[in-house]
């Protein structure tokens, strides 16, 4: 019997399953898609997850996991991006540059008029995400959990406060300039979980990633599932991927029944189980309940929009030469970001390394779709892909003409198993108290929890490495 059993194929259950067996815990991953970080085809490498990659940087997230769990320092191989991203509008093109100072000048530049206001929100934008970084390095559930909790969370109110007035005000603004909201709107599409621009204090976080660094390697985040698997099976753990969960028993110890591709039966036993908040098998859980924890059922958390990407193989004649790794790309800054009005844009196009012409390079063009069946049908599905060539058109005018690789089959099978591991965009309501968008990892059973993005949306990508820990550490415990 092992001690814990991890069902997930996203980056959060790899990390729970990574820390338990570091920890001394017998385990067991099983990620049933073994999706993993990036796909190949002919010549072409694709992130199956182009969310830009943060918390590399001296005393963040990612690093410090590392090197908790003694990996080989893989930031090595990885470089920070300058500009990190870039937001493409009808009139407008901003690079957003990894120093406050030249960002803010960059923004000056677009929107002269409003100079004074971008460099005042940009210099409250950096005090309040350390604040918010601190309280959740102390608090790494979000949501306060004890008295002492509380008393901290009393501490940092009159910045809550302060964040409501100064958001008031840069609202009006931004309702008089529709092309600088789109900005901010596009930036928390690129980066953040939750549906809808709502600059709430803890949108900070993601205002001021690019001065934390967002990094890029030559395997995506491929490299990072590598390294929790290979240190998984470092200390005996056990990993089993390709496979379908057909039964969870629940009780001491949980059983859970697994099928491999072939149909052949076997089962496996543990005393903890956590399971990814992406994993479709979720429903096993349920046995009749429609909820899986209390707090699921006073604050709900809906999926609105899922991710549909084109995937495409093209030269990197092509590409404009300042073009940035990560592009979003809104086509009319009068539309709702996710109204067929957004393209988030990821590019194999090497930067300050010397191209040729006819050098490859793999391009990303991702969409956020409704999440219902219509929208999801295949005649829905060519049209979209329709729109998004046409929208590209404009910002890539040689792209049509010089297409290596295209397949919309393969591009609609990799969007269905990439809900496993890429984040869709949740509709939820932050709490009463607190304002913060987190939810419990405990569920109805004592020795079941939760692992996954949506747990601390307020925190972006590095939430989803917090949450694998949390949930892993309520085992410990």
């Amino acid at each position: 019997m092992h001690d814990l059993a991890v069902i997930g194929d996203d980056l959060s259950s790899h990390v729970a399953a990574a820390v338990g067996a570091v920890y001394g815990l017998d385990t067991v991953l099983v990620a049933p898609h073994g999706t993993g970080g990036f796909f190949l085809v002919d010549d072409f490498a694709f992130n199956i997850d182009p969310t830009p990659l943060s918390g590399f940087g001296a005393n963040q997230v990612l690093l410090s996991l590392m090197a908790e769990l003694d990996i080989p320092e893989i930031e090595r191989e990885g470089k920070i991006l300058n500009p990190a991203y870039q937001i493409i509008l009808p009139r407008h093109r901003i690079d957003f540059f990894n120093e406050k100072e030249a960002l803010v000048n960059e923004m000056a530049r677009e929107f002269p008029q409003y100079s004074r206001e971008i460099g005042a929100f940009y210099e409250s934008a950096v005090k309040k995400s350390k604040i918010f970084s601190d309280w959740f390095k102390a608090h790494p559930f979000l949501q306060p959990l004890n008295i002492k909790d509380y008393s901290d969370y009393l501490k940092i109110v009159p910045y809550l406060l302060m964040h409501q007035m100064e958001k008031a005000r840069f609202q009006r603004l931004l309702k008089r300039n529709s092309s600088l909201n789109k900005v901010f709107e596009a930036q928390n599409a690129l980066l953040g979980t939750t549906s809808g621009y709502q600059d709430r204090f803890s949108d900070s976080l993601q205002y001021c990633a690019p001065f934390r660094g967002i990094y890029s390697f030559p395997q995506g985040k491929q490299i990072i599932f590598n390294s929790l698997i290979k240190k998984l099976e470092s200390k005996n753990g056990l990993y089993l991927t390709n496979c379908n969960v057909s039964a969870v028993k629940t009780g001491t110890p949980l059983e859970i029944a697994i099928a491999d591709k072939t149909g052949n039966l076997s089962s496996l036993a543990a005393k903890h189980l956590i399971v990814s908040t992406k994993w479709e098998g979720m429903n096993l859980l349920l046995t009749g309940q429609k909820k899986i924890n209390f707090g699921d059922r006073i604050s709900p958390v809906q999926v609105v929009h899922w991710p549909f990407t084109v995937h495409l193989g093209t030269f990197i004649k092509c590409m404009p030469e300042k073009m940035a790794r990560h592009l979003a790309i809104v086509s009319d800054v009068q539309k709702n970001i996710f109204d067929n009005n957004l393209i988030v844009l990821e590019s194999s196009r090497p930067q300050d390394e010397p191209i040729h012409a006819d050098n490859k390079v793999s391009l990303s063009a991702t969409v956020f779709l409704p999440a219902d069946t219509e929208a999801w049908s295949r005649e829905n599905l060519s049209a979209t892909s329709s729109s998004i060539m046409e929208r590209l058109d404009n910002f890539l005018p040689f792209l049509k003409d010089n297409i290596e690789y295209f397949d919309l089959d393969k591009s609609i099978e990799i969007s269905r198993l990439s809900r496993s591991v890429y984040n869709p965009k949740y509709k939820m309501r932050p709490s009463f108290i607190t304002g913060w968008a987190a939810r419990s990892n405990k569920t109805r059973f004592k020795n079941v929890h939760l692992t996954g993005a949506s747990l601390l949306a307020d925190a972006g990508f590095e939430g989803e490495i917090i949450s694998g820990i949390n949930a892993v550490t309520r085992v410990i415990s």
